[in-house]
């Protein structure tokens, strides 16, 4: 039977309670307001389902979150801390109605506040006049930007202000197009950089097109396609048609830019005709301007060749999309010349000598000579790939799963080769060959190879060796050396997901007793205490854009309202001082208290990456909890209740979404705990939810309450057992009972080495990780639990 989220009641009482929060943050009253809301609470008491408190807040889109609930709950705590000075109570205020989207009430408290900090009065001013902008009063708007006319030196004001007017001018309907087109022209001319040019340069663009001035729109259409933005595929569909339709005769740029997408997307005899046209073009320029062609640099291929306008990584790209339109084609004869003239005088890359084997092995008997030569070529640029090391790892792996023990071992024992470099399954081919030779309970070899495999410098791969020498250690008796052995493997890296095993290891088997293991519960400290520490670690000088002026700044900006101004100054500091531990511990600090959870967790990550692990062993519990957050720690606290327990949350959200809760993974999953919109859906109808809409899952709060009832129904599904929970959470259903079928009887540490997706078994060790540490830095009387 699938078991009710604490936070389920019924959808039809949804619309009153949505009703009485949209009333109370526009200061407006509804009729019946006060019935509706009690028939809701009556309904609720009747059948024994506690009111999600959160339900409404659930409901706001992900980009108006972060102002209405985030930044408003901060402006509100502000504003009503008397223990704060006067003058952050009262720009708290503005920002409190301004966040909440009373505008009125905006305008007249920021209005007041004019002059009162004259570093401020630029944003104070556009605040005003973004007030009267999201009211539709345009007149008002620009009334409120003419208070500034003395900031018209300030470039960001300046910019702000005149993006303002486009928006007001496309917003006019009195306006003709041309109008609103000679807007934005004028706003691109003057400001042709930004998070918002290319959408502007997009619209212009579609204008330009419509009123037939098609030289003119294609110039924008190719400034686009140039770009990673999203109007990219619609900017090369609009290049298409007009080179339809075009009478102007198109620069060697323009075609190259096109080219290279359109070699991917359009019929492979367009392809060649555009390659033959560009190299026809390219070769009329160098003759007729014979300064323009590229100097030729030390590069033995390109001295070889004739001179060209193009960059020889150009050239490059152009001739293997010459090859893939040959082959596609059928002229295989030049389709082979090309790529033997690639692997020969560019690279001996692999996908064209396997291009060039494929075409070779159809006229086989004539090319037998070609094709061993460029066999022997291929089996050298391999030996030592990505893509062997794929190879070797799958097919160790599914010797060891047959209990072709051996033959797994010949195969890790190539996959070790130092060759393959800092791949990640050469990594962990050592610790393979020790866990086959512990699971043959040939402990005195694995307790070689584990010992072989320490001495590597990976991280993962050397914690999970040291880990397994204890336990070989162990299982011949030899006590001392097993305790060492654990001990080792904490000190190495406290944090990890080894040292955890290890220190339960040591309680299990009685090496240690409890009190005597060196858990990472963290030293208290004070904060000052707390930073002295972390900058005694810190090494050479401060960069003088780190300074507690401009940190209190910084800090009072976020307090007044002004977040995007406070980071945008904390921006001028970050690069110069990207590895230092206490700018990163600092302002990771600062941006967690206020409330910009993905931003603090961002500089926490670096801050991990940059510290001597080993530390981390006796850090202070302030450190531990930086590392560690709890944030949305009410709404994750309700939705657990107890049935799962939240530092199990926190720590599938910490590996799955870094606390980003607006991430989306390659595949398609989104928010804080990664929810695919086909489990949303399932989930929101388990939750009475009639009208859920997969965009919702990247609102955080929905996120928690769907996530939680997920991991909820798995832990029922798993009884209790996380390791499947995480196995399904991650990769499925269908993997995980294959993986629960073969660990039945198997211990824990055997069960969790022998799940064969890499990415699951690294997941599911990653995140019991996170969650033993949670339980050992925090008091869990802080969740009831």
């Amino acid at each position: 039977m699938v078991i009710l989220s604490g936070s389920v009641f019924f959808r039809r009482f949804f619309p009153v309670l949505l009703l009485i929060v949209a009333c109370e943050a526009s200061g407006e009253k509804g009729d019946g307001k006060a019935d509706s809301a009690n028939v809701g609470e009556a309904a609720a008491a009747e059948n024994d389902i506690p009111l999600d408190p959160y339900a409404a807040l659930e409901q706001i889109p992900s980009d108006d979150f972060h102002n209405r609930v985030i930044r408003a709950d901060r402006a509100k705590r502000s504003m009503e801390d008397t223990s704060l000075a006067r003058n952050v109570r009262d720009y708290a205020r503005a920002a409190y109605y301004y966040y909440t989207e009373k505008w009125d009430s905006a305008y007249t408290t920021y209005d007041s506040l004019r002059g009162r900090d004259p570093k401020l009065e630029a944003e104070v001013v556009l605040r005003m006049a973004k007030a009267k902008s999201r009211q539709g009063d345009f007149a008002g708007m620009r009334a409120a930007l003419n208070l500034g006319a003395k900031l018209s030196k300030n470039e960001s004001f300046a910019r702000t202000a005149a993006r303002l007017r486009v928006e007001a001018a496309l917003a006019d309907s009195t306006l003709s197009e041309k109008m609103q087109a000679d807007s934005l022209k004028a706003f691109l001319e003057k400001f042709p950089k930004g998070d918002d040019a290319a959408a502007l340069k997009y619209r212009y663009a579609s204008y330009l097109e419509q009123d037939k001035q098609e030289k003119q729109a294609k110039r924008y259409y190719m400034q686009l396609l140039a770009t990673s933005t999203p109007y990219r595929d619609s900017a090369f569909a609009a290049i298409r048609r007009l080179r339809k339709v075009q009478a102007f005769p198109e620069s060697l740029a323009e075609k190259v830019a096109y080219a290279k997408m359109a070699c991917a997307k359009e019929e492979a005899g367009a392809c060649l005709g555009l390659l033959d046209s560009i190299r026809i073009l390219d070769e009329g320029l160098v003759a007729e301007h014979p300064e323009s062609a590229v100097a030729p640099s030390g590069d033995s291929l390109q001295q070889k060749l004739s001179r060209s306008t193009l960059d020889l990584g150009t050239r490059i790209v152009l001739w293997s999309k010459r090859g893939e339109a040959l082959k596609a084609v059928g002229r295989s004869d030049e389709a082979i010349a090309q790529y033997k003239f690639l692997v020969d005088s560019v690279e001996a890359r692999p996908v064209w000598i396997q291009a060039a084997l494929r075409l070779l092995r159809s006229f086989a008997p004539k090319n037998t000579k070609e094709i061993r030569r460029l066999d022997s070529m291929l089996q050298s640029a391999n030996k030592y790939s990505k893509e062997n090391a794929n190879s070797l790892w799958v097919k160790g792996f599914e010797y060891e799963q047959k209990e072709n023990y051996d033959s797994a071992v010949v195969t890790f024992e190539k996959l070790a080769d130092r060759r393959f470099g800092n791949n990640q399954k050469r990594q962990w081919a050592k610790f393979r060959i020790g866990f086959i030779y512990f699971k043959q309970e040939r402990f005195a070899d694995a307790e070689k190879a584990f010992i072989d495999a320490a001495k590597d410098p990976f991280l993962w791969s050397g914690s999970g060796a040291r880990y397994f020498l204890a336990e070989s250690y162990m299982k011949q008796n030899k006590d001392s050396l097993a305790r060492e052995a654990f001990l080792d493997c904490i000190r190495d890296f406290p944090l990890g997901y080894y040292a955890h095993r290890s220190r339960m290891k040591l309680v299990e088997y009685e090496l240690l007793e409890k009190f005597e293991v060196p858990y990472a519960r963290g030293v208290p400290m004070t904060p000052e205490a707390t930073l002295a520490w972390v900058k005694n670690l810190q090494k050479g000088a401060k960069d003088p854009t780190y300074t507690p002026e401009r940190y209190n700044r910084i800090k009072t900006l976020f307090q007044y309202g002004f977040s995007d101004e406070a980071f945008a100054l904390y921006d001028e500091a970050r690069k110069k001082n990207a590895k230092r531990l206490d700018f990163l511990y600092e302002y990771g600090k600062l941006f967690y208290d206020m409330g910009e959870v993905a931003a603090g967790y961002r500089l926490a990550r670096q801050f991990q990456a940059n510290i001597d692990r080993r530390v981390l062993a006796d850090a202070p519990i302030e450190v531990l909890h930086y590392l560690f957050p709890l944030p949305y720690k009410d709404q994750v606290k309700f939705h657990s209740g107890t049935r799962i327990d939240p530092f199990f949350v926190y720590s599938v959200m910490r590996q799955e979404s870094i606390f980003d809760y607006q991430i989306t993974s390659p595949a398609g999953a989104c928010g804080l705990l990664q929810i695919m919109p086909a489990t949303g859906k399932m989930l929101a109808k388990q939750e009475y939810m009639d009208s859920f809409d997969p965009s919702q899952l990247y609102n955080p709060y929905m996120n928690i309450r769907l996530g939680i009832r997920y991991l909820v129904d798995l832990k029922a599904q798993y009884k209790d057992d996380y390791m499947y929970v995480l196995g399904n959470y991650n990769a499925g259903p269908k993997p995980t009972k294959r993986w629960q079928a073969a660990g039945e009887g198997k211990n824990w540490d055997i069960r969790a080495e022998e799940i064969s997706y890499w990415e699951t078994r690294d997941y599911v060790k990653r995140v019991m990780g996170n969650y033993w540490i949670y339980q050992e830095i925090y008091d869990t009387s802080e969740f009831g639990i």
